[in-house]
């Protein structure tokens, strides 16, 4: 019985999973825009009413049935942690955009052809709302002369302690929280700089 149960239960997950993807399938249909990127948030295929669950797609433009935009069903960033740990968010410091739940001004919940579902390249997205450091060029006393690269050339520079991912500002400091002053990754002052360089 116990058996005849548990196939039961197991076919009845498939027929869900199997709904949930022709749901996705056929949204795709029409919002295949969303999906076409180098990297597709793992959200979408587990289906869109994961996280779009109060919309009537039987009319053009879907109705919304529910008090969220988009018929989300929470508002940002209550929904991003539903399936986020949040304890990745918290901490001592945190990032301004992060503290006040602005996910979406840097994230794409859809797909991206950047890290992280970044809406573009991260070192241009960190220069975007901090300006004032391309300027000052991040001098290093005693290191370089033309200041610190920021990721912001032509060519991408890997990150030494990072294999696989670009050097830019993310490389010296954390984009969500940190326990450190000025969200630093590895450190205050030359600490954090003698991570990389002999001094």
């Amino acid at each position: 019985m116990q058996l005849r149960n548990a196939a039961l239960a197991t076919v009845f997950a498939l027929l869900l999973a199997a709904t949930e993807l022709a749901a996705a399938e056929s949204c795709q249909y029409c919002h295949r825009s969303m999906t076409n990127n180098k990297t597709v948030h793992a959200a979408i295929h587990m289906g869109c009413r994961l996280c779009h669950d109060k919309l009537d797609v039987s009319k053009v433009p879907h109705l919304n049935k529910g008090p969220f935009p988009k018929g989300l069903r929470a508002e940002v960033p209550a929904l991003c942690i539903s399936c986020h740990e949040q304890a990745l968010f918290e901490g001592n410091r945190v990032h301004a955009p992060v503290n006040t739940g602005m996910c979406l001004e840097c994230h794409d919940p859809h797909g991206s052809n950047y890290p992280g579902l970044l809406k573009m390249k991260p070192a241009s997205l960190c220069l975007n709302c901090h300006p004032d450091i391309e300027n000052s060029a991040h001098l290093v006393q005693g290191i370089s002369s033309n200041g610190h690269p920021l990721g912001n050339t032509k060519k991408d520079i890997e990150d030494p302690k990072r294999p696989g991912k670009t050097f830019y500002c993310a490389s010296c400091h954390e984009p969500h929280r940190s326990t450190l002053p000025k969200l630093t990754r590895y450190g205050v002052g030359m600490t954090s700089c003698q991570t990389c360089h002999q001094m």
